[in-house]
């Protein structure tokens, strides 16, 4: 297995595919609603799943600029700044959409990546780097998730 073909199994594994030590992201969102992603626990300074995914989806977002070299992304995470507000369902599904194409689209352009493109430089790191500090990122952020359906109960195992 070359090294392309690891970090596209890893990449995978963290969002879609399940690799028995710990639930992709897309299996931590499936069914939540919009109240859920919305929810705070009262009374206490935590974040909600949707401030999270849309954390997330920053820096997903940026990995892709740069592999790409778009100026798309946005420059400044503005995730927790959003308030309490609950968003329409519609809202919700799009974000979640939102999130799987750009994790597509970033598979996309690893997977035509030889192991030599993979030791390039990308914003001061190698993109293999890069890559697999955005998945330890992604795994930390999906045990947020599922940690706070567990406190809704909206988790089931």
């Amino acid at each position: 297995m070359t090294t392309t073909e690891k970090l596209v199994s890893t990449w995978d594994a963290c969002f879609d595919k399940e690799s028995g030590w710990f639930p992709p992201l897309e299996r931590a969102l499936q069914g939540l609603t919009a109240v859920q992603a919305c929810w705070r626990m009262d009374g206490k300074e935590m974040n909600t799943i949707k401030e999270l995914v849309n954390h997330i989806l920053f820096y997903k977002s940026q990995l892709l600029s740069s592999l790409t070299g778009s100026t798309e992304a946005p420059s400044t995470d503005t995730s927790f700044d959003a308030g309490t507000r609950v968003i329409r369902e519609e809202e919700w599904q799009e974000t979640v959409e939102k999130l799987k194409h750009i994790h597509t689209s970033i598979r996309e352009k690893l997977s035509a990546l030889s192991d030599q493109d993979l030791l390039s430089d990308l914003d001061g790191v190698t993109i293999d780097q890069s890559v697999s500090n955005l998945v330890l990122h992604d795994i930390y952020h999906t045990g947020q998730i599922i940690f706070i359906r567990r406190m809704q109960g909206s988790w089931s195992v």
